[in-house]
């Protein structure tokens, strides 16, 4: 699967693919900006709604 079809991200991987830190992911959690998945232990975001946080916020 390439880079582009993942609809979920991990946290650790949110830095390359973001460039923002993992604080800066669970601080986007806590204002409601996207959710975090969990599944077993692994942490997950979905990459739609962070990149659509950081277009609204670009705009704003």
């Amino acid at each position: 699967m390439a880079e582009s079809d993942k609809i979920f991200a991990r946290i650790s991987e949110c830095p390359t693919l973001f460039g923002m830190s993992r604080a800066t992911v669970y601080r986007g959690k806590d204002k409601g900006l996207w959710k975090i998945y969990k599944l077993g232990k692994i942490s997950l975001v979905k990459i739609s709604e962070v990149q659509e946080a950081i277009e609204a916020s670009a705009e704003a």
